[in-house]
């Protein structure tokens, strides 16, 4: 829902959720994540028309990294600090996929849940101060990289280095920089390599930035 509503401007709360053929409203019943695109066949109960398969997919990636951290981390505070962290890059990756930005709404709440999780200490050893620094080193750094790339690199990423990094400090931000290029250069090299990509064409970067973070996360935590 976050991924359609928020680029278009409008509200996650109201109306709820409805087809876009027929227009009625999805009872609670045929909105359970997943489970019910399956018990559906993957089609509205009143007019027949398809569900994408975007809604599947979102749902199940993001339930199953939900599970992948309970089973890491446990019912901890950790826990809850890297399923809020993912939850905010899945609804952007997707929305960089479709469009090409990084909303400046989404970004607000990162900052503010990021400020909240420094006070709160939800990740051991990153502590507001901690996500200051790391807030100043992930927006400064890629900022020049904006700045020497000829703004290959967007403002949207530059922002959300800024806003990541007020979430894991310094050390951990660079890390995760480091991860999404390497990531990015493999996806591009071989989107290139394929005949599928030009040089020239765009590509959307947060979704190797989702990549990265959940790497480390899994790998050096």
């Amino acid at each position: 829902m976050c991924i359609y509503r928020i680029p278009s401007g409008k509200s996650i709360i109201s109306p709820p959720s409805a087809c876009p053929k027929c227009k009625n409203f999805i009872k609670w019943y045929d909105n359970i994540p997943f489970l019910s695109f399956i018990l559906l066949k993957g089609r509205c109960r009143k007019c027949g028309n398809k569900i994408s398969l975007r809604y599947p997919i979102v749902e199940l990636l993001t339930g199953m990294l939900f599970i992948l951290f309970f089973l890491k981390f446990g019912l901890e505070k950790t826990y809850f600090f890297y399923i809020i962290i993912a939850g905010y890059l899945i609804t952007l990756a997707f929305i960089d996929i479709d469009k090409q930005i990084v909303p400046d709404e989404i970004i607000l709440l990162m900052i503010i849940t990021g400020f909240a999780a420094g006070i709160f200490e939800l990740r051991q050893g990153i502590n507001i101060f901690d996500g200051l620094i790391g807030a100043g080193a992930g927006g400064f750094i890629a900022l020049c990289l904006n700045y020497f790339s000829n703004g290959k690199m967007g403002e949207g990423d530059v922002k959300l280095f800024a806003a990541l990094g007020l979430f894991t400090g310094a050390r951990e931000i660079t890390g995760i920089m480091f991860y999404a290029f390497i990531i990015g250069g493999v996806f591009a090299a071989v989107l290139l390599a394929s005949g599928k990509s030009s040089r020239k064409d765009p590509v959307a970067f947060v979704p190797f930035i989702a990549a990265a973070f959940i790497l480390r996360a899994f790998i050096f935590h």
